[in-house]
């Protein structure tokens, strides 16, 4: 009888470690179910335009893209010195984008390979007939 109830005992705290073992499992295994998890990244940006020029469209394209899409410009005009904010869909999930202004005659002017996951703003510089950018 005594040997019943140690053994008794025995397969309780057993039991018990093998339930509590397996709740730290558990507990782990969804910390790392988060960590795979996909890491969302926001390609919407500021638009300042210090070009000289103002711009009646704005463009963007997924680098290596052949076309253009529609204009995404969010006013009538953007006079140089204004800015304008670019919220892009939330399927979107390119990272590097290309960049293109038109002027009231439909002149462009573009920049290449911008990485919308590192910039909140950017800022549109024609400087010696070059266009260039800054970016924070």
């Amino acid at each position: 009888m005594k040997k019943m109830k140690l053994f008794s005992v025995l397969m309780v705290f057993a039991l018990s470690v093998f339930i509590f073992a397996g709740c730290g499992s558990s507990s782990s295994s969804d910390d790392s179910s988060s960590a795979d998890e996909a890491t969302v990244y926001s390609q919407d940006f500021t638009v300042v335009n210090e070009t000289g020029i103002e711009v009646y469209a704005l463009y963007v394209s997924p680098t290596g893209e052949a076309s253009w899409g529609d204009d995404i410009l969010t006013t009538d005009t953007l006079p140089t010195g204004s800015s304008t904010d670019i919220v892009f869909d939330t399927e979107v999930e390119e990272q590097y984008w290309d960049l293109m202004i038109a002027d009231s005659a439909g002149t462009t002017v573009e920049w290449s390979n911008i990485d919308l996951f590192a910039v909140s703003e950017i800022t549109l510089k024609i400087e010696n007939g070059n266009p260039t950018a800054t970016f924070k």
